[in-house]
């Protein structure tokens, strides 16, 4: 008795689920019962088939109700519309047919209130643990948690990735060269100082295939001295001097 006790202390919303289930049942054998037999729907009214009441529309909609609701209801999946579907059926009964017929003191009315009552309690707060509804919610929330970690292992991944250095940026202008010219204030464009390119590794490939390569800098020296008047090192001067004829 003590672990039983235990158990149920331990698993409270399993007292809604058994009633869940036991209504559900009940109500699916009530729905296929009327649509077997439909004359047993007009039995229960008062007045049996003289009651306004008693038409195969209204038969046939409490029975596929009953039927389909209480099957769903059983397996607790879509609890809350299961439960829905069936309460203006129940609902019309209690008050409409077994109120007016037998009053609140009636053995129908006090049995369809009571459906009635726990149609609503689980249209308010659907079933429990032991449903469909409750592993469909569990699976997604399992599905999100999944895809959260994933989420988050990409992201882990992209930041263990070892990020390479920045090339430093290269200067627009080179830095000035310092001239070792003795003869004087004199520039590239005097007339006594003669220009020479100079070229990398790969530029003679390049000649062999006809193209003109960049130079990798031009030395400007002087024809009396042979000092350096200037230097041309940056890629807008290179490529300015790239085809332009000097001496």
């Amino acid at each position: 008795m003590r672990a039983l006790l235990d158990w149920a202390e331990q698993n409270r919303s399993a007292a809604l689920d058994i009633v869940r289930i036991y209504l559900g049942v009940g109500l699916f054998v009530r729905g296929l019962t009327f649509l077997a037999e439909p004359s047993s729907f007009a039995e229960l009214l008062p007045g049996g088939e003289e009651s306004p009441f008693a038409t195969a529309t209204l038969a046939h909609y409490v029975g596929l109700s009953h039927l389909a609701g209480g099957l769903l209801l059983a397996l607790g999946m879509l609890t809350r519309l299961a439960a829905a579907v069936q309460v203006p059926s129940v609902a019309g009964a209690a008050f409409l047919v077994h109120l007016p017929a037998t009053g609140l003191t009636g053995q129908s009315f006090a049995f369809a209130a009571f459906v009635f009552a726990l149609l609503m309690l689980f249209v308010l707060w659907g079933s429990g643990t032991w449903s469909l509804d409750h592993a469909a919610e569990r699976w997604s929330e399992q599905q999100k948690d999944a895809e959260a970690q994933r989420v988050e292992e990409i992201a882990e991944t992209i930041r263990s990735r070892p990020r390479k250095p920045l090339a430093p940026s290269r200067p627009a202008v080179a830095p000035p060269t310092e001239s070792t010219c003795t003869c004087g204030d004199r520039d590239r464009n005097h007339v006594r100082v003669r220009a020479k390119r100079e070229y990398g590794g790969i530029s003679g490939l390049r000649f062999i295939t006809g193209t003109h390569a960049r130079p990798t800098r031009v030395v400007f020296r002087c024809k009396d001295c042979d000092g350096v008047v200037e230097v041309a090192e940056t890629p807008e001067e290179l490529e300015a001097l790239r085809y332009e004829r000097i001496a």
